[in-house]
């Protein structure tokens, strides 16, 4: 039965899913709509060329309509979007940036939301802008860790996949990340405490 027949329950993620590749448009539609804007968040912070970008999102939409029969089922959708977009702008990468190649130094660009993911009760405007600060002195892969984990709030295995790595670098990477946060936080609450 197609997504339209279903007025009681909306469907769950892997649901969706398995509509869009039964081919059912309304759900294609409707994953479409629910992820395009995320998917789209987590590629501008590797690649901050918009157009490029939008893009290599409708790239990955239209790759997926076009391949829906051949494509594995998946419990976690978004994680398999995000893999797919970053394959995307990898794999295009000599379109990126008038032909300047990307490789593993490339920025990643966080805007974290402290208030809502880190510190939900701070009212102190100049604490929460120091914290940003801290976090964007991170490498550019330990920022892309932290976002993953916290910000999109992915499991270890989701985050080695999207990144291509082995889940014990997600690991390393994550206890590196937080090692530096650490350091660099000691240093900012002494100046702010002062």
């Amino acid at each position: 039965m197609g997504l339209e027949h279903n007025f009681l329950t909306a469907p769950d993620d892997s649901e969706l899913w398995d509509l869009f590749r039964a081919g059912d448009e309304v759900a294609y539609t409707q994953l479409i709509k629910k992820y395009s804007k995320v998917v789209f968040n987590y590629g501008f912070r590797i690649c901050q060329d918009k157009d490029f970008l939008k893009d290599c999102v409708q790239d990955v939409f239209l790759e997926l309509w076009n391949r829906k029969e051949r494509i594995s089922p998946t419990p976690a959708v978004k994680w398999y979007l995000f893999k797919a977009v970053r394959l995307r702008i990898f794999r295009e990468q000599s379109k990126w940036n008038m032909g300047e190649p990307l490789d593993e130094n490339y920025e990643f660009l966080v805007e974290f939301n402290i208030e809502t993911k880190m510190i939900t009760d701070l009212e102190n405007l100049e604490l929460s802008n120091k914290i940003r600060q801290v976090l964007n002195t991170l490498p550019p892969r330990q920022r892309e860790i932290m976002y993953l984990r916290f910000y999109e709030g992915l499991d270890f295995d989701s985050i080695a996949q999207i990144m291509e790595i082995s889940k014990q670098s997600v690991h390393n990477l994550l206890q590196k990340a937080y090692k530096n946060f650490r350091s660099e936080w000691l240093v900012v609450l002494l100046m702010f405490w002062r």
